[in-house]
């Protein structure tokens, strides 16, 4: 079963092996994307984030995953293609 997956968000979102969170597919109007799952002990933290090289963390798992959804005036479209572990 081949675990990768291919879509449109902003070039600057990080999805390198690096953090402690694990990478997740998630469903979108827009298409099947991929978030990070951050394991969290208190519910004020949000668990479904991105991670931006520009920005840091993004509390917010659909962040900048299309243009409508950008956070910045850095947005660029970018075919990411990310294996899930």
């Amino acid at each position: 079963m081949d675990n990768t997956i291919n879509f449109l968000a902003c070039e600057h979102l990080d999805f390198s092996d690096s953090y402690s969170a694990k990478k997740e597919a998630i469903i979108t109007k827009f298409g099947t994307k991929v978030v990070w799952h951050r394991p969290v002990i208190d519910s004020t933290y949000p668990s479904l984030v991105q991670f931006c090289k520009l920005r840091g963390r993004l509390n917010e798992p659909e962040s900048c995953l299309c243009q409508s959804n950008k956070k910045c005036s850095d947005y660029n479209d970018f075919n990411h293609t990310v294996k899930l572990t």
